[in-house]
C-alpha cells in the first residue's frame, strides 16, 4: 500500500497541485491550438463528452466540467445558439433534460479532435510510447481511486 509522507506533499511536489497545475496550464495551451474556430476548449470537451456518451444531461455536465450548474446552463446556452447542442426534453415527464450534439456539433468535435490531440503530443513528445500508455494507465487509475474514495462527496464547482 502506498503512502505519502508530510515531505512528498511539499507545495512543489503536492500530487493535487500538480494535477491542477497540468489542467490549467493544458488548457490554455489547447485553447491557444483552437485558434480561429470560435469555440474554446471546455466548449470542445462538452461537446465531446455529450458526443461520447459521458455526460447526457445538464447535471452531468456541471460535475464533469467542474463547474456550477449556472455556469453550466449558460454553456449549453451558447452552444445550442450556435446550433452545436440541443435540450431535448422527454414526451414522459418535461422536467428532464436530455443533451444531443447537433451534426454541425459533431463535426465540429471531430474537426478539432486533431489539433487537441497535436496538442497533447506535443507535450508528450519526449515520452516513448510506453511511458504515455503508463502515464494514461495511472491516471485511469488514479481517478477511479479517488471516485471511490470520495463516493458521494459533491464535486467542487467553480464559475466557468
Amino acid at each position: 500500500m502506498a503512502v505519502f509522507s508530510v515531505e512528498d506533499c511539499a507545495a512543489s511536489r503536492a500530487p493535487g497541485r500538480m494535477l491542477r497545475r497540468l489542467d490549467k496550464v493544458m488548457s490554455a495551451f489547447v485553447e491557444s491550438k483552437l485558434g480561429d474556430h470560435d469555440l474554446s476548449y471546455q466548449q470542445w470537451i462538452a461537446l465531446r463528452t455529450v458526443t461520447e456518451g459521458i455526460v447526457g444531461n445538464p447535471g452531468q455536465l456541471a460535475r464533469e466540467l467542474g463547474i456550477t450548474t449556472g455556469a453550466a446552463t449558460r454553456l449549453i446556452d451558447v452552444l445550442e445558439t450556435r446550433g452545436l447542442l440541443e435540450r431535448d426534453r422527454g414526451d414522459a415527464d418535461r422536467r428532464v433534460v436530455r443533451l444531443a450534439v447537433t451534426p454541425a456539433g459533431r463535426d465540429m468535435v471531430f474537426a478539432l479532435q486533431p489539433l487537441v490531440v497535436n496538442a497533447w503530443n506535443e507535450v508528450v513528445a519526449e515520452y516513448s510510447q510506453q511511458e504515455a500508455a503508463e502515464m494514461v494507465a495511472v491516471l485511469v487509475k488514479l481517478l477511479a481511486a479517488a471516485e471511490r474514495v470520495a463516493g458521494d462527496l459533491p464535486p467542487v464547482e467553480r464559475e466557468a
